[in-house]
């Protein structure tokens, strides 16, 4: 349609109003998926036309037809003809250029007050008069709340925190002076509003002071005239001055706490910011600087914080000695609530900080807290709460419940709507409860919730001794309450809570529909909020629905104003529609990324499409594609665990750093994008079918030092932090090159500052190789300098690097690695490091590799004896399944009644439920150490685990690994009934594939055990039915069955059994003449999995060694073994081996008659074999003794003769 569109109109305008109706009418995601396509499609036909593109028509279309619904957006024309951009924030604020006239006025009011303070403050012996009074009231109104809203940089935006806000008020704090020394406030110039969101820095602005300059003024205003004794006076009255506020409660505009309650509110804007300045410059904004996502504790916040609180003592204090002109109302419990919510806040954060790692504290958690103690220490006797409990987050919050108790007490009591309680205290409440981290937190906004709706409903509250999960309240709720309910849900990543605020947003929305009370509407806050929470349950689905949601609001109300002008005025687009914005499409593709769901990659890429062509349109400006996004993509198709998706990725990444060169600022790759580009090397790192020859870790290390070459190179600030060299380190330590572990070590030498999790990777490294004694002791010497480092505290060691260092020693070849796995076990304790179940069960899987299954057995023991004690040591259900499967590779008689017994205590335990595994492992015990009973009893495991399966035991299912054990066992076993029990098996697994269970598949495993069995049987009909089954197998191939499909290893089997025939010697060389004529066949089809083996040579040798019959029958097989050799003397891709030769020779003893032709064919196979290389061994040599006795003599060394003679031991191995 976008192209016959493009092609039909010649308008470009045109086309471009019928693309956006055409976006618009899309309303599923897979309509809405196209609309990268359908960019490219209308940049393709619009430039072949009339030689333009998208870009360039735009310009165009936002002056004409979309002048009325592009983002509301107003573009007015410079005098250089550049465009000025006066930005509209949709439910929000609008901020409007400041005119010459309203310039001017500001700096003679700011030189009228400079001059008035300056004489105010140097007054001694003050008068007091009327004009007096009424000077220092018009100052201190002007410095706490005019100066502020005038000069104060992050005014008119500070209200979304945005980015250019933040640097501007960072470069105000650097120039605060902390002390109460008085400012030369007459050398103070006027500042500005600056236009089209750009800062600026001059020397001029720099030198205004500090963003608090006013607060600071007002306050030794205010302790000027507490020590000039005006306050009787009336300097708080604001009915004599008139109110600066415009409040629809004239209680709060004419409240004598009004002017304190300013002060404060501007000393807390850091808090509001979650801090900035200060002594910490990793401020780590990357989008919109909410408190919610960006808080940063640091010294400027905790200096606001400290400023804040003893302004709120002081107006305490004023109310205890004048009570008259101060007391406590609504407004001054608003303001207490506000302080100690910020001080809740940031114990909340140095609590977090000393209890899991990786905090976004912005200092050292104790030497914050010192800091507070410190600035406040001279006024600690004004705090109502002790010592003790007012640097605790749960005394701060008991002390908020107190103040708000008696708050509603002194209301209820005096009836008073000087002090009638305000919604605003329930939300720094709720928003104080709701960042702590504390177990009853949910439970507790929870209760202020319903009974501020309760209140709402009944505007009477409900008693809360008559409902526990209610709290009685006295204001209704508002969108702030909500947001503040929806945060503490958010924090929970678990998807019931997800659900629980996507519910609560719902019925936001269904309140609001019911009252039209625009108080309780969800604002983009709110909506953020819940799409976070989904995201962070990787509930996509959910929440790209309320992006949909969202955009047909939007667009529907696009439409409307398009048809109605009279619905363009301001105030109407401000409270009619909520913009998706770039935070609410970052959250729906972090949502993709943590779905994990196999089409995350291609959805988070059609959204971000969604995104740039929303942008290029018009349709919705403000969501151009940052580095968030593309990070998040980029992690998205890093998670696929696939070739293809790791290289999009960097794809992406290489975009990125062509736009950023281009000058799109937005989508400056940093550390994160390339640690996400790196995550998807490391994904696929070792996993087979994707890391073809280590290639993985060999591309994550070219990346690695690609963020090297463009730092030093470009303008790029990219570092190459810990993490970066630690996801390298991983790909090497998970990669199967055989150079993976040197290569480890020495990329651990590049790290600037390794952690444990470097040194961890190297080790784990170690173990993934052939760990010999020379790769043990590369590992201690690692680990002890790990140990060295953590004792001059350069680094940390904990649980995990035992656990890694143990299995070096466990999967190790040393016989004593398990004995040396122990010993670190047992000296965790000493070096303060607790034991839990994993610490046991590695040396139980040690000792279990070696047979040890009394050291194992008695290891699970102790687990068990302590375990009361100790429960994170309580044995987990490996444990009992590493000593099942230590019993089976151990020699015990009785090792299968241990085994049963074991399984037998599992299932009775509470604390653990047996799986798979256990019963997997008690079939391979019955396997390898069973008597005759074995097949019956390894089958009677199989039923149970069937059983137990269907009772709904769900970590209980037979799957093809048991199946094969069971029908190994049979083909192990030497009762005559066995292969027929094989047999019928395998019939089963079939037939309940077919009945629908379609995770019973019986693989190539399966089918071997089947037709080994039939090969032991040596019944006459063992041949024919190993070549039945070998036809089933070729059969599943050719349909595309998910059943056993044929392999070097089943061809072999069928081999064996003819060769355990009774057949004649010709019908056997036939027989095996067929099944190797097969196996070429299956080669030159592109099978290679079926391509002959030096297993099958040496089995057709020894099977034609031993044919039987007349002197045609052992010709017959004679010419077959003569051209099966030298089919392998002439192969390319391999050569014969020792078993090979041995068995050839046994051909030339057994069908060759003794003479010349025998020991010249005995002498040239010697000779070949010893020309060949290391072919040689004693049963070589005792072969070629006996099939030619005379040229052994001839060739022979004394030494290889003796060698031949004292041949103790086939070497079936070979064969094997």
């Amino acid at each position: 349609i976008l192209r016959r569109l493009a092609i039909v109109h010649s308008n470009s305008i045109t086309i471009m109003s019928r693309y956006c109706q055409v976006c618009r009418s899309l309303s599923s995601w897979s309509q809405r998926r196209l609309l990268g396509q359908a960019a490219s499609s209308i940049k393709v036909s619009s430039s072949l036309h009339r030689g333009i593109s998208v870009m360039d028509i735009m310009p165009a279309v936002n002056t004409s037809i979309h002048i009325s619904s592009l983002c509301r957006q107003r573009r007015t024309l410079s005098s250089s003809g550049q465009q000025t951009t006066s930005k509209l924030n949709i439910k929000g604020n609008v901020v409007q250029p400041i005119s010459e006239a309203q310039r001017r006025a500001a700096q003679l009011e700011l030189d009228r007050m400079n001059e008035s303070t300056s004489r105010l403050l140097h007054m001694t012996d003050v008068p007091v008069s009327d004009s007096i009074v009424n000077e220092t009231r018009v100052a201190l109104n002007y410095w706490s709340r005019r100066w502020y809203m005038h000069f104060h940089p992050g005014f008119g935006r500070a209200a979304k925190g945005s980015q250019l806000s933040l640097q501007a008020l960072r470069q105000w704090d650097k120039h605060d002076n902390t002390d109460n020394n008085m400012i030369d406030v007459g050398s103070l110039t006027a500042t500005t509003e600056p236009q089209n969101e750009e800062i600026k820095t001059n020397n001029e602005q720099l030198q205004q002071g500090g963003g608090d300059h006013g607060a600071r003024q007002a306050e030794r205003l205010l302790d000027w005239s507490i020590e000039n004794k005006l306050i009787p006076h009336g300097i708080f009255d604001l009915s004599k001055e008139g109110s600066y506020i415009k409040s629809a409660d004239q209680h709060l505009a004419s409240s004598p706490n009004l002017t304190c309650a300013n002060i404060v509110q501007t000393y807390l804007l850091p808090c509001e910011f979650g801090g900035f300045g200060g002594s910490n410059d990793s401020y780590g904004f990357r989008n919109d600087a909410t408190l919610s996502k960006h808080f940063i504790a640091n010294a400027s916040y905790v200096r606001a914080l400290a400023d804040a609180t003893r302004v709120m003592k002081k107006m305490k204090q004023l109310h205890s000695t004048n009570p008259d002109q101060l007391f406590p109302d609504t407004l001054s419990i608003v303001t207490e609530l506000n302080v100690w919510s910020k001080r809740a806040i940031l114990l909340s954060e140095i609590q977090s900080k000393d209890s899991v790692a990786g905090s976004n504290v912005g200092s050292n958690s104790s030497n914050l807290l010192e800091l507070l103690k410190t600035l406040e220490q001279d006024d600690e006797d004004s705090i109502s709460v002790g010592y003790d409990n007012k640097y605790t987050l749960q005394g701060c919050l008991d002390h908020m419940e107190t103040i708000l108790h008696d708050a509603e007490n002194r209301y209820t009591s005096t009836n008073d709507d000087r002090i009638r309680p305000s919604v605003d205290w329930y939300n720094h409440i709720i928003g104080a409860w709701a960042r702590s981290d504390l177990g009853d937190a949910m439970e507790k906004t929870k209760q202020f919730l319903y009974g501020m709706e309760k209140y709402d409903e009944t505007e009477v509250g409900v008693d809360s001794s008559t409902d526990s999960d209610i709290r009685r309240c006295w204001a209704k709720p508002n969108t702030i309450t909500y947001n503040g309910v929806l945060f503490s849900l958010a924090r929970d990543q678990g998807r019931g809570r997800a659900k629980v605020a996507q519910e609560m947003l719902n019925s936001m929305k269904e309140r609001y529909q019911q009252t039209k009370d625009e108080s309780i509407r969800p604002d983009d806050v709110s909506y953020g909020t819940v799409l976070h929470a989904l995201a962070q349950a990787g509930m996509a689905q959910e929440a790209e629905n309320i992006l949909d949601s969202l955009e047909d609001d939007y667009n529907a109300f696009i439409d409307q104003s398009e048809s109605d002008e009279q619905s363009l005025m301001l105030e109407s687009v401000v409270e009619s529609v909520v913009v998706p914005g770039l935070t609410i499409y970052n959250s729906v593709l972090n949502a993709w990324a943590n779905s994990f769901q196999r089409n995350a990659a291609e959805r988070s890429e059609s959204l971000l499409n969604r995104m740039k062509v929303l942008h290029q349109t018009g349709r919705n400006s403000g969501v151009d594609p940052d580095m968030i996004s593309l990070s998040t993509v980029m992690k998205c198709h890093s998670q696929s665990k696939s070739k293809e998706g790791t290289e999009r990725a960097e794809e992406l990444l290489n975009q990125a750093i062509a736009m950023y060169h281009q000058g799109n600022w937005k989508v400056k790759p940093d550390s994160i994008m390339f640690n996400c580009a790196l995550l998807g090397w490391a994904s696929i790192s070792g996993v087979e079918g994707q890391d073809q020859g280590g290639m993985a870790a060999e591309r994550a290390e070219l990346l690695l030092h690609k963020m090297k070459s463009l730092r030093e190179d470009s303008s790029l600030d990219i570092h190459q932090d810990t993490q970066s060299f630690n996801i390298v380190l991983d790909c090497w330590a998970k990669s199967m090159n055989p150079s993976a572990s040197e290569r480890a070590l020495k990329l651990l030498r590049e790290v600037p500052n390794p952690d444990e999790c470097s040194y961890n990777s190297v080790l784990h490294a170690m173990t993934k190789q052939t760990t010999g004694t020379e790769m043990v002791t590369s590992a201690e010497a690692l680990f002890e300098e790990m140990k060295g480092l953590k004792e001059k505290k350069h680094l940390s060691i904990s649980e995990i690097t035992f656990h890694v260092m143990m299995n070096v020693y466990g999967k190790s070849r040393n016989v004593d690695g398990a004995t040396r796995a122990e010993a670190l076990l047992r000296s965790m304790q000493s070096d303060g490091l607790s034991l839990n179940a994993t610490s046991y069960n590695i040396c139980i899987d040690a000792y279990a590799r070696r047979g040890d299954s009394k050291k194992a057995k008695s290891l699970l023991d102790e687990m068990i004896a302590i375990s009361e004690v100790h429960t994170e040591c309580r044995p987990t259900i490996h444990s009992f399944a590493a000593v099942v499967n230590a019993l089976a590779k151990s020699e015990a008689e009785d090792s299968v009644e241990q085994a049963q017994m074991i399984v037998r205590n599992v299932e009775e335990l509470d604390y653990v439920s047996p799986n798979s595994v256990l019963y997997n492992s008690l079939i391979d015990c019955i396997t390898k150490n069973g008597g005759l009973n074995a097949p019956s009893q390894s089958e009677d495991v199989l039923a149970k685990m069937r059983q137990m399966h269907h009772e709904g035991h769900s970590d209980v299912r037979p799957n093809p690994y048991a199946y094969s054990m069971v029908l190994t066992c049979c083909a192990r076993s030497q009762d005559k009934g066995a292969a027929e029990r094989a047999d019928r098996i395998l019939m089963n697994m079939e037939q309940m594939y077919e009945e629908g269970h379609s995770d019973v598949i019986a693989n190539d495993r399966c089918y071997s055990a089947v037709i080994t069995a039939w090969a032991r049987n040596g019944s006459v009909k063992a041949v024919q039915r190993s070549l039945d089954l070998l036809d089933r197998m070729e059969h599943n191939l050719k349909e595309d069955k998910p059943h056993g499909r044929p392999n070097a290893h089943c061809y072999n089997a069928c081999i064996h059994a003819v060769a355990k025939s009774d057949l004649s010697g010709s019908q056997k060389a036939r027989k095996c003449q067929e099944i190797l004529q097969r196996m070429i066949d299956q080669k030159e089809k592109g099978f290679h999995e079926s391509a002959p083996t030096l297993v099958t040579y040496s089995t057709i040798l020894n099977a034609c060694a031993y044919a039987n019959g007349d002197r045609n029958d052992k010709k017959e097989a004679f010419n077959l073994a003569k051209s099966c050799f030298q089919a392998l003397l002439e192969s390319k891709d391999m050569k014969p081996c020792p078993s090979c030769y041995t068995n050839f020779f046994l051909v030339i003893s057994r069908l060759l008659k003794p003479g010349e032709v025998r020991d010249m064919l005995a002498e040239a196979t010697y000779k070949e074999a010893s020309a060949d290389g290391g072919k040689i061994d004693r049963q070589v040599l005792k072969n070629f003794r006996n099939a030619s006795p005379v040229i052994a003599n001839k060739l022979l060394s004394d030494e290889e003769k003796l060698s031949a003679r004292n041949t103790l031991q086939p070497m079936m191995q070979y064969t094997k």
